[in-house]
């Protein structure tokens, strides 16, 4: 049964063509008003089995849009959504995938971060050819390799990475445990660069500051998400660059 939404069904079942769009408005006159839930709430659009769902898809239509901004609605012809009984097609127990609706109105992201590098202190290897790091302190941070100079080289090699401790960080690079994986690259990478004549740089950032929109805070390193958004940024600033290789690999790259 539809109840108050039954005009809303009639209207629907008179109309032709594949799709519909309805301000909420005329819906609101139709049905002598709508509840404040139904200018706010995407759930009160779903194609679900409450009382004004079951209105369009008995009229054999369903919600395909609704932009909250320009106060529409677009109906599609079909009847999607309900329960799995209702509909027939499945047994309760079975659960269909969530289908996303495209939007009207895309949601965008303007995120900036700034940081400031400390001065790049030299990597070098000790007697025994071992690394040899600045000293950094035990605290959270984005840090920035630079690999430059050696004979042949064309352009410089950057590595960038995050850590909760630079220090220990530094250490994991100078002697990687037998399951650091990253550790050991990274170790061997600089270990062959210096042996071949080049040289390397290290420098680090312990602050940043992130701006959206109208908003401007401080982004505290020591939040594994903070430092990841930041080390990201710093990557990005690599490659929008265009004058060093990435070291870094990506997940899914043979790179």
């Amino acid at each position: 049964m539809t109840g108050k939404y039954e005009p809303l069904r009639q209207h629907l079942a008179a109309r032709d063509g594949p799709s519909v769009e309805l301000t909420f408005a005329e819906i609101a006159e139709l049905v002598h008003g709508l509840p404040a839930s139904a200018y706010s709430t995407r759930q009160w659009w779903a194609n679900s089995s409450v009382t004004q769902a079951e209105a369009w898809r008995q009229a054999d239509w369903h919600v395909d849009t609704v932009s909250f901004d320009r106060r529409r609605v677009r109906f599609a012809r079909g009847k999607v959504g309900g329960s799995y009984l209702a509909r027939g097609r499945r047994p309760a127990t079975k659960k269909a995938a969530p289908v996303l609706p495209d939007e009207f109105d895309p949601i965008e992201l303007d995120v900036r971060v700034q940081m400031r590098w400390h001065l790049p202190a030299d990597v070098t290897l000790d007697d025994a050819g071992g690394l040899l790091f600045p000293v950094l302190p035990h605290t959270a941070g984005v840090y920035r390799l630079i690999l430059s100079g050696a004979p042949g080289q064309d352009r410089p090699q950057v590595y960038v990475g995050e850590s909760e401790d630079l220090s220990r960080r530094t250490g994991h690079y100078r002697r990687p445990g037998p399951t650091q994986q990253t550790s050991q690259r990274v170790h061997d990478l600089l270990v062959q660069h210096l042996h071949d004549g080049g040289v390397a740089g290290m420098a680090v950032a312990t602050s940043a500051t992130i701006f959206t929109g109208e908003v401007t805070r401080e982004l505290s390193l020591r939040r594994k998400t903070a430092r990841v958004l930041a080390e990201h940024a710093a990557l990005a600033m690599v490659y929008l660059d265009d004058t060093a290789t990435v070291l870094n690999r990506d997940k899914d790259s043979e790179a």
